[in-house]
């Protein structure tokens, strides 16, 4: 009985592991078929003793169980990104994401040591940035509820809901002593990938832009509303990404490009140890890895040398809005100005289970051109600013952040310090 236990379960994790995931266990590190055997064995006794000992046997979901299960142990990773989605969670997607979507406006991730979810960046004029939510804050109770006793989706699934309903928040601020409350109407979010503006300042012409998010267009219209500005006159760029939780890679990479006539950009370190590189040469964004070199992308346009760049960061600059601070920086193409960045230089990639589940785990690290992984770590400023960027009022209705040409705030004291180095000297 117990061989046949044995063989059962070392039959459900070579198949777990071979078919489901579809991947060759060949990384460093990892244990071996008997280990994962050995680990795996208590969790088949616990559903086998509830399977045949539990008094209300009838009642129990397996489904339900197994969700928990996985989400249990992926808690128990020391890494906040990686998430499983179940396969109810996916079908509330498909339906909510089929009509009209409202939500906060804000990138989250998974505190396993409070549990809680963590503030990744509330993107640049969202509900939750108008709130004054902020990147680091933690969710502890939504309506009432304690994220504790949620699943990370099922936290996420709570914070959804229809536009013009409100959420009530209790929320956690390293720093402060008691709980802060946020009431939080829901909108359908829009998000705008670039804004333009410009800053006239005794003569000089400073062309601004903000990135929200890097999103399908990103790339393409950045480089338009560049075009733009130094069609204007403009002699300098600030270029901000605060509040930017990245998004599409290959649009933060093509992005760092159009700064960028040589150099690396970012190196994509795996699980296995081996390295992809993307290298910018003239008019052409390289991939280089173990197997060759092949051109991922085609430039068309390249912002001249001549024109100063100033990065504005802070700490909800995450992900692929680090990749390009990174280029940037470690390149000498831009001085950044800000907060240390978040820290967010991990890749997830959705491995689909048998269940019908995504398991999105973490299988990757950025690497930035001066050989720094700067996950957890973040990147520092050139020159820090230690107020607190300024937030227009909702209640002023003067933030249209739907628009794509805004008007510049020269008070911002992020703007103010960029200005500053700018101008210096001239």
């Amino acid at each position: 009985m117990k061989k046949d236990r044995k063989n059962f379960i070392k039959f459900l994790v070579v198949a777990l592991i071979s078919m489901a995931l579809g991947w060759t266990l060949s990384a460093a590190g990892k244990v071996s078929e008997d280990k994962l055997i050995k680990y795996i064995t208590p969790i088949y006794e616990s559903l086998n003793a509830i399977n045949n000992y539990y008094y209300e046997k009838d009642k129990v979901d397996y489904e339900k169980l197994v969700n928990r299960a996985i989400d249990g142990m992926l808690n128990g990773l020391p890494d906040k990104f990686t998430h499983y989605v179940s396969p109810e969670m996916l079908e509330d997607e498909e339906i909510e994401m089929s009509g009209e979507y409202g939500g906060l406006g804000m990138e989250v991730a998974w505190d396993g040591e409070m549990k809680a979810v963590e503030i990744v960046a509330p993107m640049y004029g969202t509900p939750a940035w108008r709130a004054g939510l902020k990147s680091g804050d933690r969710i502890v109770e939504i309506d009432g509820k304690a994220v504790s006793d949620m699943t990370f989706m099922g936290a996420v699934k709570m914070l959804r809901g229809k536009p013009g309903t409100k959420v009530v928040l209790k929320v956690y601020r390293k720093g402060v002593k008691d709980l802060l409350t946020f009431e939080v109407t829901r909108e359908k979010i829009t998000i705008v990938a670039v804004r333009e503006g410009m800053i006239d300042q005794g003569g000089a012409k400073i062309g601004y832009v903000k990135i929200t998010k890097f999103m399908d267009k990103t790339y393409s219209e950045l480089r338009d509303v560049v075009k733009d500005l130094l069609d204007k006159g403009v002699q300098a760029l600030i270029i901000d990404l605060r509040d930017n939780p990245g998004g599409y890679l290959n649009q933060a990479i093509d992005t760092a490009g159009l700064f960028l006539n040589k150099g690396v950009i970012v190196s994509v370190r795996d699980y296995a140890g081996e390295e992809e590189v993307y290298k910018v040469s003239e008019n052409e964004i390289v991939k280089v890895n173990k197997y060759g070199s092949r051109i991922v992308f085609r430039k068309d346009f390249t912002v001249p040398k001549n024109i100063d760049v100033v990065v504005l960061a802070n700490r909800g600059s995450a992900s692929g809005s680090e990749i390009l601070i990174g280029a940037l920086k470690d390149n000498k193409r831009a001085v950044v100005v800000g907060q240390k960045t978040f820290g967010k230089g991990s890749v997830q990639s959705g491995l689909t289970l048998s269940n019908g589940g995504i398991l999105y785990l973490t299988t990757a690290h950025y690497i930035t051109p001066s050989g720094k992984d700067i996950h957890g770590r973040g990147i520092e400023p050139d020159v820090k600013v230690t107020e607190e960027e300024k937030r227009e009022s909702e209640e002023k209705e003067v933030l249209e952040y739907t628009k794509n040409t805004i008007k510049v705030d020269v008070s911002d004291p992020y703007i103010k310090k960029a200005m500053e180095v700018l101008l210096k000297g001239k």
